[in-house]
């Protein structure tokens, strides 16, 4: 049985106690049901119940499905509604899509159809709740961005930490434009037969909302005039940065068809840090390494393995390699060898001073046609 928190709840609208109970019983094991037995009660009910779907029957005394449906519309557009229609309500169930019905079945209805129909369903409400929220979440942090920037203009003022800010926000929103890219592929793939496929849109729409917060977290930070969050530093596993990495250089690697290889001999170790700002330093790195390889045949291994009092990440890369004399300037800030556009040639600066105030280390090593090779040192927490 699925944990309560997680369940998807299904309002069922039916005057006959018949088929009311018949679906309590179908869909009790996996979903929290409710049931009204007119239109008014199932109108109250979705104000304060907020279900993912609602089944309600077409022909029913006093007020119809039909008037149900508009009325539910104008209290919600983004739960799911299907109807149930009768023998010769073929017309009025049309009706109903027309009206902003997601679908209708007929009774008596199939069992496994309606399985069916109640998990795609249920799930369609769950990611269109999630994309408007996310929506609203966007459309909040450029009204608080473009205000702070009217009424303070400090940006202007910060010089290369303007440039650093815009630099942290582009790759998560490179991350978020990936996935969004990932889901349209996905959601076209079920456009006709919807299911599992859903599943892992949902995944996808769960990697978007997690990178509109890293949003989120930079811009506040930078809001702060840039100001270091040493004095917010907590005890933050290792594995906890592997994942993060994991789930946000995915939808770069995929794009260009770059295979990744993860290497974590010890994870349980613990450092004392800021999980966003470490997070901004490996994916700056992994990023430089995505764009070093080859297309197609481009190899990247990012390993994790405690050394004496540090624990190691190295990310390491079979891509183009650096001459002795770009090697000297690599943590230059402003330089870069990518074609204008391409980068700001600030991605490892801000790697370095993220490593200094986490009292680590980093270094890099690279030859001209082998590859580069950049290793995090980070202290362990006694």
């Amino acid at each position: 049985m699925i944990a309560t928190a997680d369940r998807r709840k299904v309002l069922v609208v039916d005057d006959e106690r018949g088929p009311r109970e018949s679906l309590r019983f179908l869909l009790k094991d996996e979903y929290d049901v409710v049931v009204a037995d007119n239109v008014d009660t199932g109108l109250e009910m979705l104000k304060h119940d907020h279900p993912d779907l609602v089944i309600m029957d077409i022909r029913m005394p006093g007020k119809t499905g039909i008037q149900g449906l508009r009325e539910m519309r104008a209290a919600d557009s983004l739960t799911s509604v299907v109807m149930l229609t009768g023998f010769g309500a073929l017309e009025t169930a049309q009706e109903a899509l027309r009206l902003g019905a997601n679908d209708y079945i007929s009774k008596p209805f199939e069992m496994g159809e309606m399985l069916n129909l109640v998990s795609r369903f249920t799930l369609r409400s769950r990611m269109e709740r999630k994309r408007v929220h996310m929506l609203k979440e966007l459309q909040g942090m450029n009204s608080r961005l473009t205000e702070d920037l009217a009424t303070k203009d400090r940006l202007a003022t910060l010089g290369q930490s303007s440039a650093e800010f815009a630099h942290d926000l582009r790759n998560p929103l490179m991350i978020v434009m990936g996935y969004i890219n990932l889901l349209d592929q996905q959601l076209e793939k079920a456009k006709d037969m919807m299911g599992s496929d859903f599943d892992q849109a949902s995944d996808y729409l769960d990697v978007i909302e997690k990178n509109l917060r890293r949003c989120y977290e930079l811009a506040q930070m930078w809001q702060q005039s840039g100001a270091s969050d040493l004095g917010q530093f907590k005890p933050l596993p290792v594995s906890q940065l592997i994942d993060d990495i994991v789930m946000s250089v995915e939808p770069l690697v995929s794009a260009v068809d770059v295979e990744i290889e993860y290497q974590v001999d010890d994870a349980g170790v613990v450092v004392n840090g800021s999980r966003t700002q470490l997070v901004r330093a490996i994916h700056n790195i992994v990023s430089n390494a995505i764009d070093a390889v080859q297309r197609g045949h481009g190899n990247i291994l990012l390993a994790c393995r405690r050394k004496d009092s540090f624990v190691e990440l190295r990310i390491s890369d079979n891509g183009t390699g650096m001459s002795a004399e770009v090697l000297a300037r690599f943590f230059e800030p402003y330089f870069t060898t990518k074609p204008k556009g391409k980068g700001t040639g600030l991605g490892t600066v801000i790697a370095k001073r993220i490593v200094e105030e986490h009292q680590g280390l980093i270094d890099v090593e690279s030859t001209p046609g082998d590859g580069t090779v950049v290793s995090i040192l980070l202290p362990i927490m006694a």
